[in-house]
């Protein structure tokens, strides 16, 4: 079996060179000094073992160097693909929970794509774009685990159910915190049900301490829910639906997101139909 070629050279090699440089160097002077008519070696010669010493020393420096950084980026690369392999995993079983009730199927779908176009249209980065997208699918994840008489009751929710129900976004927010990425998804998570003018939960901020992520979330979720059907009522009509976003516009919706939505709804009618 071959012996494994190592792939860096070790400091202790890199200082030994070092070491040999500075040796050769000094002998050189020393014997010059000492005897300064004999010519043991010539100048040219010591030169040259010098600076083929200090020429292999630096292209071996670049070689581990680029060795370290296609290191680097392979790991950042796995590290990635494990992080969405993660967002993957915690997807298909949102989706899966979605599958058995009719009510919410393909809710965290659209809530993701409304969410995204609208970070589009307001001119956010890409990289706040993608946040947004995956918060999208994540921002009910804490309804996991809620029995199934209260997401479905076809009528008002008591004081308990209520609590329950309100607890989703902590919720959500433990599920996803021993995650050691999603800083900014987390926090979409947490407040997608903050109001703009305060009075939401689960901390009561209001206008910009809420996120503009969780902001613009906070019109995907309203609209999707207004534009389907629950278990005690048929999706409203449209011109309920416009009128209800214009109302709460500045009061529990953030009005600058709200505008932009009401375009893109003009744009998109696409975003009106349902699965």
């Amino acid at each position: 079996m071959s012996k494994k070629k190592k792939n860096f050279l070790s400091n202790t090699f890199k200082l030994w060179i070092v070491a040999i440089v500075f040796l050769i160097i000094f002998l050189h002077l020393y014997a010059t000094v000492v005897y300064p008519s004999a010519v043991i070696v010539s100048s040219e010669i010591i030169l040259g073992t010098v600076l083929a010493l200090i020429a292999y020393l630096w292209v071996q420096e670049l070689r581990d160097r680029y060795r370290l950084l296609s290191l680097n980026r392979a790991l950042i690369s796995a590290q990635t693909r494990l992080q969405e392999a993660e967002i993957d995993t915690i997807a298909v079983l949102i989706l899966t929970e979605e599958a058995k009730d009719p009510y919410v199927r393909g809710h965290t779908r659209r809530v993701s794509k409304y969410a995204l176009a609208i970070a589009k249209a307001m001119g956010l980065s890409e990289e706040e774009q993608n946040v947004i997208e995956r918060a999208g699918i994540l921002h009910d994840l804490g309804k996991i685990g809620i029995v199934d008489s209260i997401l479905n009751k076809p009528g008002k929710l008591d004081e308990e159910e209520w609590k329950i129900m309100k607890g989703h976004p902590q919720r959500g927010l433990d599920i996803l915190e021993p995650l050691r990425f999603l800083p900014l998804e987390k926090e979409i998570v947490l407040h997608h049900h903050e109001k703009y003018a305060g009075g939401g939960y689960p901390d009561g901020i209001k206008g910009e301490e809420i996120s503009i992520g969780a902001r613009i979330m906070a019109v995907a979720d309203t609209f999707d829910a207004m534009n389907s059907a629950r278990p005690y009522r048929e999706p409203l009509s449209k011109d309920i639906i416009l009128a209800e976003l214009e109302k709460v516009s500045g009061t529990q919706l953030d009005p600058a997101a709200v505008k932009v939505f009401l375009e893109l709804l003009q744009k998109n009618p696409h975003f009106w139909e349902r699965d």
